[in-house]
């Protein structure tokens, strides 16, 4: 099959082409320059600068005596020149180049001078390191230690702008409590040098409620002086504030968030609490006097907002006589609420000056919730002591009484059942104390 190449790519026209006879001409030239330098220039040398030097003690003496290296072996580079041929040399790159210092008679704490080393094989790479400046690096070790701290959180420049809201600054907490303590490890002579550990946020700025806040982590001295400070940025910095790029410090975390409480007081009304009343009396209406009667309390604002008062803890009205009317109760707070200011225990004074007591012997027993196919048998009478205004104890008879027994539930046999008395006259006087009957279901 005959090809017709086109008039213009013929090989006489292309030479009488100035463009193609210039790209020739470089070829020709650049292949001629070749072969002259492969010829006169066999073998060449090179110098790479900032080569890094690869140091691990892993599977050393070192390892096993539990230390590490505390120096900043990255930011120690060295300069290395090789020679080969020609060609193999003028295609290396810095990257090609792999150096180590061998940790290998390293066994104690201190600073040693390791020989720089390349992990090269001529014979396989096709070149020589004739030279590596400096020869040697300066590593530090240390025994590697571990301790525990508890977190305390701090917040510089907290403020409330209302200061007749009420509104308080409370200290400032971590805010997730699995964080509360922080472990930090490294080299022992900076471990020994922590006495404490704490976070700070620059805040500046008045609070009208709770808000959280990302926090540095700071290392203190005895003296309270910050030897490092990690950021919620992940950056450490030194006391000087200037940026470490190596502490040699690893914490069990580096982000901590801190809250920063804002609660509220206010002053309350404190109410006494009663129980087992008598139907006629209402807690308005009896008279009583407390050992104080307010009560500064503190919570978060939208609780303490709702807090009309504070009852105290319930007084069961069948322990209060005549000679019995002082009690020692505590206030009953709400969630979340705690006491400021105030006692934490309150005596509660019952006014019984125009009440009398009196014992009365009941018959009449009566069981309430028995099930039909079944009867039940009492004790014939109980006495009971109860207490009433004087003029109802003038005027009270046996027969003006009655006690209820309540069996519900109850299934044949002997039970012992909690007696009440009842009055279907006189509904302002309480029995004194608890009673009960023998019932026998059958």
């Amino acid at each position: 099959m005959k090809v017709n190449i086109p008039q213009k790519f013929r090989i006489g026209n292309l030479l009488y082409n100035k463009r193609f006879t210039i790209v020739l001409s470089i070829v020709i030239a650049f292949s001629l320059w070749l072969g002259i330098e492969l010829i006169e220039n066999p073998t060449r040398k090179q110098t790479f600068a900032d080569i890094p030097v690869v140091v691990t003690i892993d599977n050393t003496a070192a390892s096993d005596s539990a230390l590490g290296i505390t120096s900043d072996v990255a930011s120690q580079k060295v300069t290395v020149t090789v020679e080969g041929p020609n060609h193999i040399v003028s295609s290396l790159r810095a990257e090609d180049i792999s150096l180590y210092a061998s940790t290998i008679d390293i066994d104690t704490k201190g600073t040693f001078p390791l020989e720089v080393k390349s992990t090269n094989d001529s014979k396989r790479s096709g070149y020589e390191i004739t030279k590596i400046e400096p020869a040697t690096i300066s590593v530090s070790f240390d025994y590697i230690d571990s301790k525990e701290y508890t977190l305390v959180p701090k917040l510089i420049g907290v403020s409330i702008e209302d200061t007749d809201s009420g509104l308080i600054i409370e200290n400032p907490v971590i805010a997730n409590s699995q964080q509360s303590t922080i472990t930090v490890k490294g080299p022992r002579s900076i471990i020994e040098q922590i006495a404490s550990v704490g976070t700070i946020a620059e805040v500046n700025r008045p609070l009208s409620a709770t808000e959280t806040f990302d926090s540095d982590i700071v290392l203190y001295n005895d003296k309270g002086e910050a030897i490092y400070r990690f950021t919620a940025d992940g950056k450490v910095y030194n006391p000087e504030n200037r940026e470490v790029t190596n502490s040699n410090l690893t914490l069990s975390f580096t982000s901590v968030k801190v809250t920063q409480p804002i609660s509220k007081k206010k002053t309350v009304n404190c109410v006494a609490a009663f129980s087992n009343l008598p139907s006629g009396i209402t807690a308005d209406d009896i008279k009583y006097k407390l050992s104080q009667k307010t009560i500064t309390i503190i919570g978060t604002p939208e609780i303490i907002d709702k807090v009309e008062n504070i009852s105290l803890s319930t007084i069961d009205f069948r322990t209060v006589s005549t000679t019995d009317y002082k009690f020692d109760v505590s206030p009953i707070l709400p969630d979340g609420v705690r006491i400021l200011e105030g006692e934490e225990v309150f005596q509660v004074t019952i006014d019984v000056s125009k009440y009398e007591e009196t014992t009365i012997e009941i018959k009449d027993i009566r069981c309430i919730n028995l099930n039909n196919d079944v009867k039940a048998k009492t004790s014939k009478s109980i006495r009971v002591k109860i207490c009433a205004p004087a003029e109802i104890i003038a005027d009270i008879k046996a027969g003006d009484l009655y006690i209820i027994i309540d069996l519900a539930d109850k299934t044949v046999g002997e039970h012992t059942c909690e007696a009440v008395v009842k009055s279907e006259k006189y509904d302002d006087f309480w029995q004194l104390g608890t009673y009960s009957v023998s019932v026998t279901i059958y």
